[in-house]
């Protein structure tokens, strides 16, 4: 029997006998538990996800709304998710060589309007907010720095431990490349600014009353009264080629 790897069959010629059967089910079971994660099945916007560029990627994730592209390949998250986690332990570890928390880990953090989440690293020593990124385009974020989605997201764990009580003065993006060495990642930082963070959460809060009021899940000719913009369209999961229906999905920015 013939096994094609991925399901998609972009792999020529396709992986046949054991090697394929144990290909499409590595397939199979990464995607479903990928798809089971926290972070996939979260039902509340985060902070990752306030700043991105486009008003309407932002008022689809806000109602939850069906996603074309659901089906999109996960290994690039699981490569990140796995750092993550073992970066989470390597800092762990050298607090407890240290004797106390100069490090918080994996911290909740909570904004006004009900916004929560995980700031991946807090240094109390020298008071910077750090998110991990895992990258294979370092070269691009050292030429033009981070961009606005993940400098608001950066901004926006400084605001959330600022309110736990902490007292941030940076903040950063660090890029590590997801093939090469470790001496190719590339730190972007910047002073804490709240007022980043506090514009953010206005923005979401004015595409909620958007929602409460235009109300496009029951009048979804109204999708298209939300600005796109140009926020890497390819990856949205709400991007949909061709799409005449703004409600079945986005012809991507432009379009």
């Amino acid at each position: 029997m013939t096994f094609r790897q991925p399901a998609n069959g972009t792999v020529s010629p396709p992986l046949e006998g054991v090697a394929g059967e144990l290909a499409a089910n590595a397939t199979r079971v990464i995607r479903l538990a990928a798809a089971n994660t926290p972070r996939s099945l979260q039902p509340q916007i985060g902070p990752s996800e306030l700043g991105t560029p486009c008003t309407r990627r932002l008022g689809y994730r806000l109602l939850d709304w069906p996603q074309p592209s659901a089906g999109s390949d996960p290994w690039a998250a699981v490569i990140g998710t796995a750092t993550h986690t073992w970066l989470a332990a390597a800092f762990t570890w050298e607090n407890t060589q240290l004797a106390w928390d100069r490090y918080l880990i994996e911290t909740e953090v909570h904004l006004p309007g009900g916004i929560t989440g995980h700031c991946d690293l807090y240094d109390r020593y020298s008071r910077t907010v750090a998110d991990w990124k895992i990258t294979g385009k370092v070269a691009d974020y050292r030429r033009a720095g981070p961009g606005e989605q993940y400098r608001i997201q950066a901004q926006c764990y400084g605001l959330g431990l600022q309110l736990a009580g902490e007292k941030p003065e940076h903040v950063a993006v660090v890029f590590f490349p997801r093939g090469g060495r470790i001496d190719g990642m590339h730190v972007w930082a910047e002073p804490y600014d709240p007022g980043v963070a506090v514009a953010a959460i206005r923005r979401y809060q004015t595409v909620c009353d958007f929602h409460a009021h235009v109300d496009p899940e029951s009048h979804p000719e109204r999708w298209g009264w939300l600005p796109s913009a140009d926020a890497y369209c390819t990856y949205c999961p709400w991007y949909l080629p061709g799409s005449t229906d703004l409600a079945a999905g986005c012809p991507g920015h432009g379009k």
